[in-house]
């Protein structure tokens, strides 16, 4: 992508680069010049809006669902599968 911003501002992302980069925008996790050129997409895309709002939201709830751990013996069964499954894929 060009940086010179007038011409990045005519070709603008395609919404689904947009969309690829909602977890990282959401984190502020963006270069600066990449958030902005987010930004001016979001300025003029509403479903890009819609769909950064949802994505917000969903980040919001799961953020909020309480940290469930399997029980020892769940624990134990699980690392067994995997080592069976991981030992018999070789």
């Amino acid at each position: 992508m060009n940086d010179h911003l007038s011409s990045w501002i005519q070709s603008g992302p395609i919404c689904c680069n947009v969309a690829g980069l909602a977890s990282e925008y959401l984190d502020d996790c963006l270069p600066m010049l990449t958030k902005v050129r987010v930004g001016f997409h979001l300025a003029s895309c509403a479903d890009c809006r819609t769909y950064m709002k949802q994505m917000a939201l969903v980040c919001e709830a799961a953020a909020g669902l309480p940290k469930q751990y399997p029980s020892p013996i769940n624990r134990l069964r699980l690392r067994q599968h995997f080592a069976c499954c991981h030992s018999s894929s070789l």
